[in-house]
């Protein structure tokens, strides 16, 4: 039966596929089978009907802003990273809606589409027939968008094994299992190697979030260096945001109380056990990200200050580092927060010489300095700590590697590479004077003036208000100002 309005089916030859059978020899020779031909599928629309309702719709559902960039040789079943990442994160409970009559009748996708089109959750979408698959495809075309619900922050962990299988709904079995199977065949491995190989969830999804922070931080770059603007927060907040942290566990100094690791990563120079000073892999792997974290500071150092060496860059997301001393640190060294939170400022003490434990410090004695707002110079060596905050909170600290001078030429320059400012010794010496001496705990006031300053904060333009960029991940359309820079 052929609806009104449709075209009906010419029939032609049969099409041919070919497949591999196997004799008793081993020897695999081509066996010719017939394919069913294709036919038209009734639906309750015509093809009249259906062109007329699609004016104006690619303009109500746009694609992704990522799927603007041709990937060649991609296959249309082969979705991008973006797409992985954002489709893993959705649970039973994300809220969804799809684009009214997206597909054209006559095929099976058309009624498949939709009766399952009316679902408004993921896990009605489940229930309905679809799966992670349909649900990538749909997405990368414009034709399902999230509009609320909850969304995870990170995919679940497919290798974790533990008391989570308890509690997983449907929809996070179905996704799990259909995740590691796209993650075999991104890396090549067969489901059994994946499962003898414990790190490869965590691998994988590192390199699917870092690879989206790294293609928006070469839009970001091209972008200042066509319009000659600065680096500015809504440019890092973009990165930063989708960037995938590690889990820290190394950083005993700062844990916070009952906590067993913090999101913590270190791009730039690091000291080896082995007494070598290394550069970190994401250093290597990213380097249009390190750029932009790195262009940030040179982009607004005030006119006192303007140079400031540094060869690393701690990167870290909301976690209040407990009161600590830095210990690896050359001089001072430059802080600032990214984010939309509240709280969070930096307690310092001026005027710590590390001649009093820290249990012992005087709270009174020490300074709140806000990071939202102020890029500060300070000596991470004197007792700091960070305050309570709501919110989603991330900072940079640039600083300099202890021993920074004994790195390899080859390592010198791939920092430089990626605008570090690698220093000599002539600018160790001198980043040192920028911040005057501590004078020890219950030093006088008076002279703490007379000594110069012991930190120096720079109060830095506002932000747009929607930090998140439109450059294809996580974010809906910021405004006009936002996309040209903001102040």
């Amino acid at each position: 039966m052929v609806v009104h309005g449709q075209k009906k089916q010419t029939k032609s030859l049969p099409k041919v596929a070919k497949t591999k059978v196997k004799k008793d020899s081993g020897a695999s020779q081509v066996k010719k089978i017939q394919r069913a031909p294709w036919v038209t599928q009734p639906s309750k629309m015509t093809s009249e009907k259906w062109k007329k309702l699609q004016v104006g719709m690619a303009e109500k559902w746009p694609q992704p802003d990522y799927m603007v960039v041709v990937d060649p040789g991609r296959s249309h079943t082969n979705y991008r990273d973006e797409t992985y990442t954002i489709v893993s994160r959705w649970t039973a409970d994300t809220k969804i809606e799809f684009r009214p009559h997206a597909k054209a009748p006559g095929s099976k996708s058309h009624n498949r589409y939709e009766a399952y089109a009316k679902a408004r959750t993921i896990g009605e979408a489940l229930k309905f027939g679809t799966y992670p698959a349909d649900w990538c495809w749909d997405y990368e075309r414009g034709f399902i968008k999230v509009v609320g619900g909850f969304v995870r922050e990170q995919p679940l962990d497919p290798s974790d094994d533990g008391d989570q299988k308890n509690v997983l709904t449907d929809v996070d079995v179905v996704v799990t299992k259909w995740f590691k199977r796209e993650a075999a065949r991104m890396l090549g491995f067969t489901l059994k190697e994946m499962g003898e190989q414990k790190s490869w969830c965590e691998d994988i999804l590192m390199r699917l979030r870092r690879s989206v922070a790294e293609r928006k931080a070469k839009v970001i770059l091209e972008e200042c260096d066509r319009l000659n603007r600065k680096i500015n927060d809504a440019d890092v907040y973009t990165v930063l945001d989708s960037w995938a942290f590690r889990r820290n566990v190394t950083r005993i100094n700062v844990l916070p109380d009952g906590a067993t690791f913090v999101y913590s990563d270190t791009v730039g120079l690091i000291p080896a056990r082995d007494g070598r000073i290394m550069t970190t892999p994401p250093t290597i792997d990213f380097p249009c990200s390190v750029k932009v974290l790195a262009r940030y500071l040179k982009d607004n150092l005030p006119a006192d200050v303007p140079f400031f060496p540094f060869t690393s860059i701690n990167i870290n997301k909301n976690y209040a580092g407990r009161l600590h001393r830095d210990s690896n640190n050359v001089g001072p060294s430059c802080i600032k927060a990214f984010g939309d939170f509240t709280g969070g400022a930096l307690n310092y003490f001026p005027n710590d010489d590390k001649q009093t434990h820290l249990e012992d410090l005087d709270l009174k004695e020490s300074v709140s300095i806000d990071l939202k707002n102020n890029l500060t110079l300070f000596d991470g060596r004197r007792g700091h700590w960070v305050s309570p905050f709501e919110g989603n909170r991330y900072s940079l600290v640039w600083f300099t590697c202890a021993r920074c001078v004994k790195a390899e030429d080859a390592v010198k320059v791939q920092l430089k590479e990626r605008e570090m400012n690698f220093p000599n010794e002539k600018q160790i010496h001198s980043v040192l004077g920028k911040l005057a001496p501590p004078l020890g705990a219950g030093a006088d006031k008076k002279k703490v003036a007379a000594g110069g300053p012991q930190f120096k904060a720079w109060p830095i333009s506002a932000a747009p208000k929607d930090v998140k960029r439109k450059l294809g991940l996580f974010s809906k359309p910021c405004g006009k100002k936002a996309r040209n820079g903001g102040s």
